[in-house]
């Protein structure tokens, strides 16, 4: 279609004012009116990243710093699954405020992208802590993931090796793990030309391999999603042999305690993976399609690969604004699971709500071992004799001189 003749001029596409040759080339009438079919979706994808994600940092900081005062109150504290959960909650802070709160910041104003944009080091010191944080949160869970397949599938070895103490061991060397791999950011660029949040990306010096962004994504969600994935296989397939040894009342099914954090375990998980990996899936297909199969203006597959590539990045922001929710979901699949009767008791009584006796599972554990106690360790009164009575029988057996 000649230009002359297209409905569309180049006004309707952002950023272009005065079209030069170049930028001719680049948007011919058909892909004009393409874009003009799109925009709408582009609109919608733009308010939820924008209004969307103002409203789930509030929530997810809310519900984490919430989550976070339920799990550190002393009679949690003792469960290795309760320190994971609250460095998820603090990861999931973080990653709120200094990954998608900048992000928006930075996509509506500006102001605030330019001093990015003037400023090396803060688009460095920016690019690592999207990285840290992003990782740390999936990373996260699956330590947890590996822990409760190690509780599963080897109880015995597993009361040994999973230990609050080693709980912390593990959380601390993941963290500083991410930390020293998120530092190639220092040196590399990588996802940062191309944000969601539509913030023109910083001038660099660095190193711009394309090539790092496949292993980004493969390690950011492929990699941990099938960890996930297969572990949980693994568990439920472990849980299933344990309700068979429980109804044979051998002594190797796992306790009840065991089970309710493996559960509540394969619900958060869950949610990650199904929140995760339609981004995936897209990312991935986004990138194999870029580089495969990208084409000149000349040629005359341009349009179908040019139009195939707008829907891809559109269709990525969408996905990514439900990625989000990881970060902000966690409380409410707490608060929802059966598994967490301790979780919502203590919940309770931190909003001062009337919690029956029943829910307060700690004190029915301490106050069933205090029986068990009691049982083992009868009073010497009742069932055996007396200092006293022991002196007379002795002396009924002692000569007279001896006595």
């Amino acid at each position: 279609m000649n230009d002359t003749d297209c409905q569309y001029g180049f006004e309707v596409i952002e950023g272009i004012t005065n079209a030069t040759e170049v930028d001719k080339q680049a948007w011919p009438c058909e892909l004009r009116v393409f874009w003009v079919e799109i925009y709408p979706f582009v609109t919608l994808v733009r308010g939820l990243l924008s209004y969307g994600t103002a409203f789930i940092i509030v929530l997810g900081l809310l519900f984490n710093l919430t989550s976070l005062l339920v799990l550190t109150r002393k009679h949690m504290r003792k469960s290795t699954m309760n320190l994971y959960l609250s460095a998820l909650a603090i990861y999931d802070c973080l990653a709120l405020t200094m990954n998608f709160m900048i992000g928006v910041l930075r996509g509506q104003n500006k102001h605030i992208n330019k001093d990015f944009q003037d400023h090396e080091d803060l688009c460095k010191f920016h690019g690592v802590i999207v990285e840290v944080f992003n990782l740390l949160s999936i990373w996260i869970i699956v330590s947890f993931t590996i822990e409760r397949f190690i509780m599963i599938k080897f109880p015995l070895k597993g009361k040994q090796l999973v230990t609050p103490r080693r709980a912390i061991y593990v959380i601390i060397g993941v963290s500083l793990g991410v930390l020293v791999f998120s530092m190639h950011k220092i040196a590399v660029s990588g996802f940062e030309g191309d944000s969601v949040f539509g913030y023109a990306a910083c001038k660099t010096r660095r190193a711009i391999f394309v090539e790092i962004i496949y292993f980004y994504v493969a390690f950011n969600t492929w990699f941990p999603t099938l960890t996930i994935v297969t572990l949980n296989t693994l568990i439920l397939l472990e849980i299933r042999r344990n309700k068979k040894k429980r109804a044979q009342m051998t002594t190797q099914s796992m306790s009840k305690s065991d089970e309710k954090a493996t559960k509540l375990l394969l619900l958060v998980s869950s949610a990650y993976v199904v929140l995760v990996l339609p981004l995936g899936l897209i990312q991935s297909t986004e990138l194999i399609w870029n580089n495969t199969q990208k084409v000149l203006p000349s040629n005359p597959d341009y349009i179908y690969f040019m139009s195939t590539k707008i829907k891809l990045k559109w269709a990525r922001a969408f996905f990514f604004f439900f990625y989000q929710l990881n970060f902000a979901v966690n409380f409410f699949l707490y608060v929802s699971s059966s598994s967490a009767t301790r979780f919502r008791a203590t919940l309770k009584i931190l909003l001062g709500i009337k919690v029956d006796q029943q829910e307060m599972t700690w004190n029915n554990t301490m106050k069933s071992r205090a029986t068990k106690i009691n049982s083992v360790a009868p009073a010497p009164s009742d069932d055996g004799p007396s200092n006293r009575d022991l002196h007379l029988k002795k002396k009924e057996f002692l000569p007279e001189s001896e006595a």
